[in-house]
């Protein structure tokens, strides 16, 4: 369901120099899928708060694109909606419903290949059976941008603005605050006539994030084990530095290739919060007999805390964008095979782990999709 949920991946390099409007284009999906933890939760030994439920789950979305010229300039704008239902009565909270925007306006500066505008953002996840919903949550964002394209495969956007999340289970963690991010494309190698192609793409971001809450210090002796009970509150107001690198190689030929690394590292004033994040992956797209298409993905995660575990998982380490987010070690795949000109199927399969913890709490989640994909 990931083409339904949000944000969508709506480019902007080279937007400026698209003449004519497009047609607007709808996207529905739908599809049943078998969870083996619905609620993603860690488990602890002979803990029952903490045993998965698994259950069948249905899920449903649409996604409208469009793009036209206006007031000199090029813009694009992405809605969608996403809805995730669970056939348990022990998880009515993970009913939940995901509405999304995205818009991106950008205006050419003097004939030049330099064009500057502006990026809205907006993601809203609500209940639908329960008071709260599971995770769920509100995203703003609004961003001026700057695009260069030099024409000779190299392209550098930056974008600086602003961000707002509120997670509706537990305000403690909400936040607001400045953030920047640059992005460098760059074709390292192309064939003649382009069938194959070689491109790196390099991001950098920063936010400075200040949440509703307030920072917490460690009273325990320097040299005791991390736990939740060293853990009170001070005077001083949570922030946190926000920081991630990526650094990602995409091979374009008969198999479409992509690997790359991420880190990403949260410098907070609140005892336990700090993490170092490292996410190496790699994906592969090919064609496959029976008209097939498939994609396989693979990602190996391993989280550190500065501060020790006090807390194994907590909201404010999670990226919200979409339904479908698992910060976890993980192995997907994915087969389509389309059956006319508007309908295509979809078999997706996946699990997720977790590595690197030295703790008695485990993950583990199984899903199995199969749906329909309709574009008219």
């Amino acid at each position: 369901m990931r083409r339904a949920a949000f944000p969508a991946a709506v480019g902007i390099l080279g937007l400026w120099g698209t003449a004519e409007a497009e047609p607007w284009t709808v996207t529905i999906e739908g599809g049943a899928e078998g969870d083996s933890n619905v609620a993603r939760v860690e488990t602890v030994p002979g803990g029952e708060m903490t045993a998965r439920i698994a259950a069948p789950v249905g899920r449903a979305g649409a996604r409208l694109d469009h793009k036209d010229r206006l007031l000199g300039g090029v813009y694009v704008l992405g809605l969608s909606g996403l809805a995730r239902m669970v056939a348990s009565s022990r998880a009515k909270d993970e009913n939940v419903m995901l509405y999304a925007g995205q818009t991106r306006w950008l205006h050419p500066i003097n004939g030049q290949p330099i064009a500057a505008g502006i990026s809205l953002t907006a993601a809203d996840a609500f209940a639908v059976t329960a008071p709260v919903g599971a995770r769920t949550f509100r995203n703003l964002g609004a961003d001026g941008l700057l695009a260069l394209d030099h024409g000779d495969g190299r392209r550098l956007t930056l974008a600086v603005g602003g961000r707002a999340f509120r997670y509706k289970p537990d305000h403690m963690f909400d936040w607001h605050g400045p953030a920047a991010n640059a992005r460098l494309d760059i074709v390292l190698w192309q064939a003649t006539g382009k069938p194959r192609s070689l491109e790196l793409a390099t991001t950098l971001g920063f936010e400075a994030r200040t949440y509703d809450s307030p920072a917490l210090t460690n009273v325990c002796p320097p040299d005791a084990p991390a736990k939740e009970q060293c853990s009170v509150a001070t005077s001083l107001t949570r922030r946190d530095r926000y920081q991630r690198a990526d650094l990602e190689l995409t091979w374009t030929g008969e198999i479409v290739v992509t690997t790359g690394y991420q880190a990403t590292v949260i410098d907070s004033n609140s005892y336990g919060q700090s993490l170092i994040r490292h996410r190496i992956m790699t994906s592969a797209t090919s064609e496959l007999p029976g008209k097939l298409f498939g994609t396989i993905t693979a990602t190996l995660q391993i989280d550190q805390y500065p501060d020790g575990v006090v807390v194994e998982k907590n909201v404010q380490h999670q990226e919200f964008t979409n339904l479908e987010d698992e910060n976890r070690s993980s192995l997907q795949i994915r087969v389509a095979r389309e059956v006319s000109p508007a309908w295509s199927l979809e078999l997706r399969a996946a699990l997720w782990r977790d590595f690197g913890h030295a703790v008695a709490a485990t993950f583990r989640r199984d899903l199995l999709y199969t749906g329909v994909i309709y574009t008219p």
